[in-house]
């Protein structure tokens, strides 16, 4: 009998799939208030409403408590430091034709949409380099690797699992893959994104009527 579908509107219960199935460390972070936006009441320099770390050094909790210190801070961000994994923060029709292109050549990878803007893709730790076409700009694609970078993850306000980092029947980790597997989908991708003014071709792409090409 297949286990039952993680709950990823719990936070509690992402916190224990993300700290035992995956051994991600996480650590609570910020809250979002409907009427009163984030906890860090920082709207100006808010870098996201209830998904972002709180002040001071990113100390993730013991697994062993997560779930009490959750529960004691309803709606708290989920906040993951770039440590088990190597983070792709990009455009969010980039981001989506580069999942369409793996998943038509066998392979996926961990995908986070954040908002309507951003997709946030998930690689092997200290290989998210490899997979910037020569002359990307920082701007178009950010890197977030290591203990003092981080990402929001579900159900923190506004991301979603577009990709989860499991099996959905089977609940067994998604195996992470090299960065350099997202340097020809990512280059076509951005070729698509710079000459498709329209957005026509991405839209296609996202809705899976047509993907880049491998060459």
């Amino acid at each position: 009998m297949s286990p039952q579908p993680i709950n990823t509107q719990d936070a509690a219960a992402c916190g224990a799939a993300y700290t035992s199935i995956l051994e991600w460390p996480i650590a609570p972070g910020h809250r979002h208030r409907p009427r009163g936006g984030c906890t860090c009441g920082e709207p100006g320099n808010c870098p996201g409403s209830g998904a972002h770390p709180l002040p001071g050094p990113l100390t993730p909790s013991p697994a062993s408590g997560l779930a009490d210190e959750l529960n004691a801070l309803p709606g708290a961000a989920l906040i993951a430091p770039t440590v088990a994994f190597d983070a792709l923060v990009l455009p969010k029709w980039t981001g989506l034709c580069v999942e369409m292109w793996l998943d038509r050549n066998g392979k996926a990878v961990p995908c986070l949409l954040q908002g309507e803007d951003h997709a946030i893709l998930l690689v092997l730790p200290a290989t998210g380099r490899y997979a910037l076409p020569e002359g990307t700009s920082p701007s178009t694609v950010e890197i977030r690797s290591g203990p003092e970078q981080w990402v929001a993850l579900p159900p923190s306000h506004g991301i979603r699992w577009e990709q989860p980092p499991w099996h959905e029947q089977t609940h067994l980790a998604l195996p992470l893959i090299h960065g350099k597997d997202l340097l020809v989908p990512l280059q076509q991708a951005l070729r698509v994104a710079a000459e498709d003014s329209s957005g026509l071709s991405r839209a296609r792409c996202v809705r899976g009527r047509s993907a880049p090409t491998a060459t």
